[in-house]
């Protein structure tokens, strides 16, 4: 019987054990799906964004940030001012709580700006500002009919055929003062700055105008489809727009190191839309409250959206322990974004990018490399101290991309684990401390990466 009975507890403990190791794994394996669940959403929301940087006729310079601008409120960056694996100490301020939320070090961040949420409307000749866009309480005007009667006409005051009309109001509805106030982006229909970027250039590649652009603030909701409001002759943005405040004249810069640009007169309105600016963080939680992270175990993808001069800050992914950007910039000329040495094999052999410094047109995508200024995000490099007045014809768009990279981790550790990233991956240029990169958190963890390089659909080049 004793016999017996050892034999049967052997065989329990067997099955026990079983039992145990397949409960973790299950677990493991769910940690692990939602780990690639989040960088999947991650990059997707990203993406959308990246990829309409520049809508509504910014600068490539002013559409994406690598670096805090001039003056800009609600961003405070440690020991310095590049987004590229930030200090401690670096913090966005959330609009909703007031509060400072922390960005963790050693990861980047990016920020984009366009008419991205909301529609992109355009105007007739008889259309536009009443005083030319330059000055505050300018209400944006449009005729009730547009167009000619042989080829057709926009009847804009019927409401029912505007969706978009309803769409903005909708996005604007939050606006109740200078707090939570957002931009308007108004351009010139006549005027082209960068004049040589227009024209096909000697490759056949057709590139893109730069028209003249003047930025406002919103500080009151639109009322573009409400029943009973304003003749629509005088009411389309008739949320007064301020075109001389301080935050909108910083936009209209042509590099974001640049101070405030004082508006320029509008000549003819061609464009006008409600103006995003986004930025996309890893976020910590607070080492003490209700939703307290001490050890820094849990931090996340966070995307901010400018209200007024703090952002209104939305978890996107949770445990998202780093983002890297790199930035594809044209330095030869070859209407490419491609690697500037041969492929080095066994392990560098990718023919877009490469692993080794400075050998492709993406930076900083490897340890060693020098980040782009905003000026080098363009031809002809902006003369130091800026532009004194209209810039010069030879201002062309040489970023044409990003690339951006994101690592997920499962949320609670796994001691059983021994794999490769139990300790974390070392991505792009992230700065190694003592063997370990600086991503890494206390604890053996599942972990997923997803990296994708993304064309910037208003700057990205058309044959």
């Amino acid at each position: 019987m004793i016999v017996v009975t050892f034999l049967l507890l052997i065989a329990m403990l067997g099955l026990l054990a079983v039992f145990d190791a397949s409960a973790r794994i299950n677990k493991s394996e769910t940690d692990v799906a939602d780990a690639q669940g989040a960088v999947r959403y991650g990059i997707y929301q990203m993406t959308s964004t990246i990829r309409m940087a520049g809508a509504g006729g910014l600068y490539v310079t002013e559409a994406v940030v690598n670096a805090k601008p001039n003056g800009a409120s609600g961003i405070s960056v440690s020991g310095g001012t590049s987004y590229n694996n930030v200090a401690a100490g670096t913090k966005i301020t959330d609009a909703v709580t007031g509060t400072d939320i922390l960005v963790r070090p050693g990861t980047d961040m990016i920020q984009i700006r366009g008419v991205i949420r909301s529609p992109l409307l355009a105007f007739d000749h008889q259309s536009g500002c009443s005083a030319g866009c330059v000055s505050a309480g300018e209400t944006i005007l449009v005729l009730p009919v547009a167009g000619d009667t042989t080829i057709g006409q926009v009847v804009n005051d019927d409401v029912a055929q505007r969706p978009q009309f309803a769409a903005i109001d909708a996005y604007t509805s939050s606006i109740t003062g200078a707090a939570n106030s957002m931009f308007v982006i108004m351009a010139d229909g006549v005027t082209d700055l960068h004049v040589g970027c227009s024209d096909p250039n000697p490759q056949g590649v057709q590139r893109y105008p730069q028209p003249l652009y003047n930025v406002g603030r919103l500080v009151a909701k639109t009322n573009l489809s409400a029943p009973g409001g304003p003749p629509l002759d005088a009411r389309l943005f008739s949320a007064a727009a301020d075109f001389t405040d301080a935050q909108a004249e910083r936009i209209n810069a042509e590099l974001p190191s640049d101070g405030p640009l004082p508006p320029t007169p509008i000549q003819t309105a061609h464009r006008v839309g409600v103006l995003d600016d986004i930025i996309y963080f890893i976020a910590m939680l607070p080492t003490a409250g209700p939703n307290a992270d001490p050890q820094g175990l849990h931090p996340y993808l966070a995307q901010g959206i400018r209200r007024g001069d703090k952002f209104e800050v939305t978890a996107l992914a949770d445990d998202v322990e780093d983002l890297q950007v790199a930035y594809g910039v044209d330095l030869n000329g070859d209407n490419r974004v491609s690697r500037t040495g041969a492929p080095n094999p066994p392990y560098d052999t990718d023919t877009n990018s490469s692993i080794a410094v400075d050998q492709d047109e993406w930076r900083p995508n490897v340890a060693g490399e020098t980040p782009f200024t905003d000026g080098e995000f363009q031809t002809a490099p902006t003369p130091l101290g800026g532009h004194t007045g209209v810039p010069p014809a030879a201002h062309c768009p040489r970023l044409h991309a990003v690339m951006i990279s994101l690592l997920a981790k499962a949320h609670d550790s796994d001691p059983t684990y021994r794999g490769p990233a139990a300790s974390g991956y070392v991505l792009m240029d992230v700065p190694v401390s003592s063997g370990a990169p600086i991503t890494a958190v206390p604890g053996q963890y599942r972990r997923r990466v997803q990296t994708l390089r993304i064309n910037l659909r208003n700057y990205s080049f058309q044959g």
